[in-house]
């Protein structure tokens, strides 16, 4: 779809005119709208994610627009837009976009979630992240974020092999400590899950194996050393594909409640 630049400019004025008189703190109360990054040697990823920040299902529908301006003003908008169900304390990948990383256009992705019943696309959303892309000029790309207005660099991914091998995501570590092939099973769903959701926190996850009952073990999640999760392991697969979704749903809630908490320490 092209546009020209006039009116994409005058698209994005209007848009943020109307939403000036909210808050900050209006956007992502209760579903978090968050573009993630990921750099590759040529192309960068970003995708859109939704997490349910409470405990109730919600129904939900989001537009995720991405805005281009080339070096000779020409410009186009994409988006991609669906309807979709969040589980409380669910985490989902939308959506994603790929640019080439020695892209010289300036881009701005906005990802907005709606509840689905709301028909008012300029005031109706509950959820919201916008960042902008360009050229740093050296063959890289510079991001500016939505929140802080920050220029910030985008960083090269972590090493996989270590990543995928360690269970290391940013600054937290899914620890595996584990006497049989349940357990290790266990870990894997659970770990393929927390991979796949993105989900991004500093506190570490122990998932430990004791002997139990009779020849059976028991598995146990803790996140920071709270215990949030624990069953005795049975070796069939449905079983513990069901145990690593539950207790993946159990550490969400967990990390949601710190966050929540730590932020409201902020505030006061």
């Amino acid at each position: 779809m092209q546009i020209t630049f006039k009116a994409l400019v005058f698209y994005l004025n209007m848009f943020f005119v109307c939403n000036v008189l909210w808050a900050q703190n209006i956007y992502n109360t209760e579903v978090n709208a968050k573009i993630n990054i990921e750099k590759t040697s040529e192309f960068v990823t970003f995708t859109a994610t939704a997490e349910n920040l409470m405990l109730s299902d919600l129904s939900l529908r989001y537009e995720f627009m991405v805005f281009k301006v080339d070096g000779n003003n020409n410009s186009s908008k994409t988006s991609q837009a669906n309807r979709f169900f969040l589980k409380g304390n669910e985490k989902k990948i939308l959506s994603s976009v790929t640019v080439n990383n020695n892209s010289n256009d300036k881009s701005i992705l906005l990802l907005l979630i709606y509840p689905l019943e709301s028909s008012d696309d300029n005031q109706g959303a509950i959820g919201k992240d916008r960042i902008v892309v360009y050229s740093d000029g050296q063959g890289g790309l510079k991001i500016e974020l939505d929140n802080e207005k920050k220029k910030v660099e985008i960083q090269e991914p972590r090493d996989q092999d270590t990543s995928e091998k360690d269970g290391l995501f940013l600054e937290g570590l899914v620890i595996q400590k584990t006497l049989t092939k349940p357990g290790r099973d266990f870990y894997r769903y659970f770990y393929s899950e927390y991979y796949n959701k993105q989900i991004k926190s500093g506190k570490n996850i122990l998932i430990e194996e004791v002997p139990g009952q009779r020849r059976s073990t028991r598995i146990s999640v803790k996140v920071d050393g709270q215990l949030v999760w624990q069953f005795f392991s049975r070796p069939q697969k449905k079983f513990l594909m069901d145990m690593a979704n539950r207790a993946l749903d159990r550490s969400i809630a967990y990390l949601q409640q710190l966050a929540q908490q730590k932020q409201t320490i902020t505030h006061y």
